[in-house]
């Protein structure tokens, strides 16, 4: 007899007897019942099925409990259903994602202290507390009173340190200057007060920054009708490497500049 193309049922030929008929029908119903129950394996609700090993025949899988998912299994060769692990690695409020070979987790880490990067630890990173910043600069001050030529600019010296963080200066040599080391170019900002006493004569004196010998700022003062006179300033300065600032003071009568100078920098950026 003949067979159908896809699924081999059994039909009747041409040839065949109309009293064969009935016979005929209850085969290819059988055939038809067999290979439909093959394909749809399912009995219970929300069950799936997958193609087996055996052609036309499909095997059950029955549904997963909640939560599951459907997955391949360690062999490859079908689908199952699995509970996951929990996705993320983190358990504690402020935890962060960090990774190595997998995903991990980066404790929350102490009040104030910042996240650094640090080859050393298994992910790369730890918490820290932040370092402190380091003053960069100087502060001098003089021990004798200086005096001035009317008439004469002339550099005021300082010949003691409240503190030198990098060899800005020198009580012994050029002792009027503050000279920028190597490495530390940059702005910073200088600062300086001073008091000048003079004869009852005198008008004016003038207070002047020098860098390496050049004013770039100048602030002149008259004479009051008491005999000194303070003298401050404050300025930022953009600086290189050796280069040097210089206070200098004129005034038109002969006059003193205290032993409280003061003269300091500070590096700001």
């Amino acid at each position: 007899m003949a067979t159908t193309t896809n699924y081999g049922w059994t039909t009747p030929d041409d040839t065949d007897l109309v009293k064969d008929g009935a016979a005929a029908i209850r085969t290819l119903g059988s055939s038809v019942d067999t290979t439909t129950k093959n394909l749809n394996p399912q009995t219970t609700t929300g069950a799936l099925a997958y193609r087996s090993a055996t052609a036309n025949v499909n095997t059950a899988l029955p549904i997963g409990t909640a939560n599951q998912v459907l997955r391949v299994n360690s062999g490859g060769t079908a689908p199952e259903w699995a509970t996951t692990a929990d996705q993320t690695p983190l358990t504690t409020k402020g935890d962060l994602f960090g990774f190595d070979t997998a995903d991990a987790r980066i404790p929350i880490g102490t009040n104030g202290h910042i996240l650094t990067a640090d080859s050393t630890q298994s992910l790369g990173l730890k918490w820290a507390a932040p370092a402190s910043g380091s003053f960069v600069g100087c502060g001098l001050y003089a021990s004798a009173d200086q005096t001035l030529t009317g008439g004469v600019d002339t550099a005021i010296t300082f010949n003691s340190e409240y503190f030198d963080s990098d060899a800005f200066h020198s009580t012994s040599s050029n002792t009027s200057r503050i000279t920028i080391p190597a490495g530390l170019g940059g702005k910073y900002l200088f600062a300086y007060s001073a008091v000048n006493t003079a004869s009852a004569e005198a008008n004016y004196n003038t207070s002047t920054l020098r860098k390496n010998g050049s004013a770039i700022t100048e602030i002149k003062t008259l004479w009051s009708s008491v005999t000194y006179t303070t003298m401050t300033q404050t300025v930022i300065i953009d600086l290189v490497a050796t280069d040097y600032i210089e206070l200098y003071i004129e005034s038109d009568a002969n006059a003193t500049i205290k032993n409280y100078r003061t003269f300091y920098c500070q590096k700001v950026g």
